[in-house]
């Protein structure tokens, strides 16, 4: 069986029914000329892997073919955005996909025993962005009362939490911990996203230990023009891929060529079902691996059990395997005594690879050795511990 035979019955036929109205845009009608494709005929997931991915430089193309916000848009859209290549790609929901936010989020806060009536603070950005806005409505929908905190001072927003009973917690995990020192003991669920949280060695516990009484700590991932894609359920047992909503792809980010579960590289993003700003096989340059197994505590199969652990933007070949350095910084954070100043030396002894990480700080060696052979998976032949690193680039390659 391949990972798409995991996901639900009907899926193939609600991504024939998004590509006839993808035909119609600017940005998707040629792509499908230029690869000879009639969406009509995608009638396998076969013939479905024969449509070219798609890039954030196209979207941004796109907007610029067809000013002021692209092809994508639909008339009485909510108009976000969200940073892309150093410019704001504007990013489009209807009045119909706020509805279905809302839909596919009941099942989430039901796997997170989040109950009607719960009441909710959310800490992520209202302006610009709009995500605070987004999980406001669908936490209304559900029929929670929310307070629109945002990101703003971490002293007030304990004493709010306290005051007035929340039960639940949303926005960036660095931004909760210094809610913590203040407060926050009401809290029963606390959901991160914004920024690296699971797969940051510890930091899942630190949440946990910094509230005390909370019921789960659980991540959630989605992009600002792709949201959601995965989410933990009370288990804590990885990301669950919203697969009602978006079809999630893992490609080796050389050959572009599909990966079983298991293997790791980089994301690919198909909306099921969405009215405007859909995304068909979206290029995200996030590195995650994808597996396929049935969830002790809920009824989900297809999982992130380690989230999103880098990009693919800058990758190094060392000892035959793909390493990305970006991943570094993620281990990095779990250790409290390590700054995030490294330096990742690649050296060649006779026709052998030597891989040297140096970090800036004190830490365990051996626990840094493992959870860097983890996140790299390439054991590093070096870790060296420095009380200051001096300046340099992030990777030198003295090989070649």
């Amino acid at each position: 069986m391949t990972l798409y035979d995991h996901y639900p019955d009907g899926t193939l036929e609600r991504v024939r029914s998004q590509l006839a109205h993808l035909e119609e845009t600017d940005l998707y009608g040629p792509i499908f000329e230029e690869a000879g494709l009639d969406p009509d005929e995608i009638d396998s997931w076969k013939e479905f892997r024969r449509l070219p991915y798609t890039t954030t430089e196209e979207l941004l193309a796109d907007v610029d073919e067809n000013p002021p916000l692209g092809s994508l848009h639909e008339p009485g859209s909510m108009i976000s955005f969200t940073p892309a290549k150093d410019r704001q790609l504007p990013v489009f929901e209807s009045a119909d996909d706020h509805v279905r936010s809302a839909e596919i989020h009941e099942t989430i806060f039901e796997r997170l025993g989040i109950e009607p009536g719960d009441r909710a603070v959310i800490t992520l950005a209202y302006h610009g962005f709009g995500t605070g806005y987004l999980l406001h409505r669908a936490l209304e929908h559900y029929g929670c009362e929310v307070i629109p905190a945002g990101p703003g001072d971490s002293e007030e927003t304990a004493r709010i939490i306290d005051k007035y009973d929340a039960d639940v917690l949303w926005g960036n995990p660095s931004f909760a911990l210094e809610i913590a020192e203040h407060g926050g003991d009401a809290l029963d669920v606390f959901i991160g996203g914004g920024e690296p949280f699971t797969s940051i060695p510890g930091r899942r516990e630190s949440v946990h230990d910094a509230f005390g009484g909370l019921d789960c700590a659980i991540d959630y991932f989605g992009l600002r023009q792709a949201w959601p894609v995965s989410v933990e359920c009370a288990g804590e047992s990885g990301l669950h891929v919203v697969d009602d909503y978006m079809l999630a792809e893992i490609i080796d980010p050389e050959t572009g060529e599909v990966l079983p579960p298991g293997e790791r590289g980089e994301v690919v993003l198909t909306h099921l079902d969405r009215e405007a700003g859909a995304l068909l096989r979206y290029r995200t340059g996030d590195l995650s691996v994808i597996e396929v197994e049935e969830c002790d505590h809920c009824d989900a199969t297809i999982t992130m059990p380690r989230g999103v652990f880098g990009r693919t933007d800058e990758r190094h070949k060392v000892k035959g395997v793909k390493m990305y350095p970006e991943g570094v910084a993620l281990v990095l954070a779990g250790f409290p005594d390590l700054t995030m100043n490294h330096r990742i030396r690649v050296s060649r002894s006779g026709n052998t690879d030597e891989l040297t990480v140096i970090c800036e700080g004190d830490a365990d060696r051996d626990a840094l050795e493992e959870e860097l052979t983890k996140q790299l998976q390439i054991r590093p032949d070096a870790v060296e511990l420095v009380d200051e690193l001096e300046d340099g680039p992030t990777v030198v390659d003295d090989r070649y």
